[in-house]
């Protein structure tokens, strides 16, 4: 990006947030990209944040806590440096590592689309212009340009999903098929092809289905189970500010819900679907 922001008229600032989860080598990671910034006269903004201690308040993974805040962080220096998007290093392997891991948890079709080159995220837009590239092929590029990468230890440790993804069930995936990230990537795409229409489609009757804050059983039963899924989603997400709590269990516990006119069914965040006179509002238990 720093070649080609001439060419393409970029205006570029580098953000890094330091997770606090490694010791010294998080503090050297650092302080390599800050130096590596300020060697190219690129504005550097960095901050860091206690991981384990947030994961443990909110009651969620370490590594979604990474997540939350790492991402927070990047959203409040996009409006600091006045930025139009986040761009990412995300690449084809993380990808195939994604797909693998939302297939295991149970996702739905559009899960499965898993990340996309260009993103309107709650952090604002993200963009990952590395995601159609090998690892092999940035650390040839980095090779060839006598770039130094810092490499993270962590990364071959067992006792994380993503990893054992990595390094045991991927190499294992090579024996059926030579080229599993390049297929699984494929299939990202097709998926996220298919996600965008069904969304397109749900968008057009979503006004008859939601009104007035609450799903309307005689008009949802007549969809399509596809299409149903995908306005329950929309409608979570509506209710909740994002969708990405709840996952195909959540969904189908909703969809039951409204097929088999039950009255309710617990959801994450302390919220709960009830359904009554014919139509389904989202509550919050603890209010």
């Amino acid at each position: 990006m720093i070649r080609s922001r001439r060419r393409f008229g970029l205006e570029l600032a580098v953000a890094h947030f330091e997770h606090g989860l490694r010791g010294q080598d998080s503090l050297d990671d650092a302080a390599f990209v800050e130096k590596f910034s300020v060697e190219r006269g690129l504005e550097f903004v960095g901050s860091s944040g206690n991981v384990r201690s947030f994961a443990a308040e909110q009651k969620i993974s370490v590594e979604t806590a990474a997540r939350t805040l790492r991402y927070e962080f990047l959203r409040d220096a996009r409006i600091k440096l006045d930025c139009d998007a986040i761009a990412t290093a995300h690449h084809a392997d993380d990808q195939a590592e994604t797909i693998l891991m939302r297939l295991l948890r149970g996702a739905t079709s559009s899960g499965l689309a898993a990340m996309k080159s260009r993103t309107n995220s709650e952090y604002g837009l993200l963009i990952r212009p590395l995601l159609k590239f090998r690892k092999v092929e940035l650390e040839n590029f980095c090779r060839a340009r006598n770039l130094s990468p810092r490499l993270d230890a962590t990364n071959f440790e067992l006792d994380a999903t993503r990893n054992r993804i990595r390094l045991e069930l991927l190499p294992a995936l090579k024996t059926f098929n030579p080229a599993p990230v390049e297929t699984l990537c494929r299939f990202a795409e097709v998926a996220a092809q298919e996600a965008d229409f069904m969304d397109a489609q749900a968008e057009k009757i979503f006004p008859a289905v939601v009104r007035e804050g609450s799903i309307v059983r005689a008009q949802f039963v007549t969809l399509h189970p596809a299409i149903q899924r995908v306005v329950i989603r929309k409608f979570l997400a509506q209710v909740a500010g994002t969708a990405k709590d709840f996952g195909f269990v959540h969904i189908e516990g909703v969809r039951k819900v409204l097929l088999n006119n039950l009255s309710g069914v617990e959801l994450p965040q302390g919220l709960r679907a009830e359904l009554r006179h014919g139509r389904l509002t989202i509550t919050n238990k603890f209010y």
